[in-house]
């Protein structure tokens, strides 16, 4: 289903996850469906659910070992982000979008905090 949605354009992005969740259901040890899910995820919330995605594939009892370079990745993308934000101006901006911002720095904050913290063993 993944597949179908990336290739031939037909939304089965829904399906797709719950084929994965399903799978670990049945096998929790196994790690890819995660890797599988931090795909689908994409860059929603600026990555952050992917790595968490990511992040359990690689402790999960048998791991995936495609799930590090995904969240390397990650981890270059957010601090390329990070070095990017600039502190801008946002007395001018509305409430909700200074609001926006301020999510976004947090988010994009918080991966490149984590990918700090993470060992660089791979």
């Amino acid at each position: 289903a993944r597949y179908q949605n990336e290739l031939a354009g037909v939304d089965t992005e829904l399906l797709a996850e719950r084929f994965y969740y399903q799978a670990l259901s049945v096998a929790p040890q196994i790690g890819m469906p995660f890797n599988q899910l931090g795909t689908l995820a994409g860059s929603k919330y600026y990555n952050v659910e992917a790595t968490y995605c990511y992040l359990r594939c690689i402790q999960s009892e048998v791991s995936f070992e495609g799930a590090y370079g995904n969240l390397k990745r990650l981890y270059d993308k957010s601090a390329k982000m990070y070095h990017q934000l600039k502190k801008c101006e946002t007395r001018k901006l509305s409430p909700s979008k200074k609001r926006g911002k301020d999510i976004k720095r947090l988010l994009v904050s918080f991966m490149y905090l984590q990918s700090l913290l993470q060992p660089k063993s791979r």
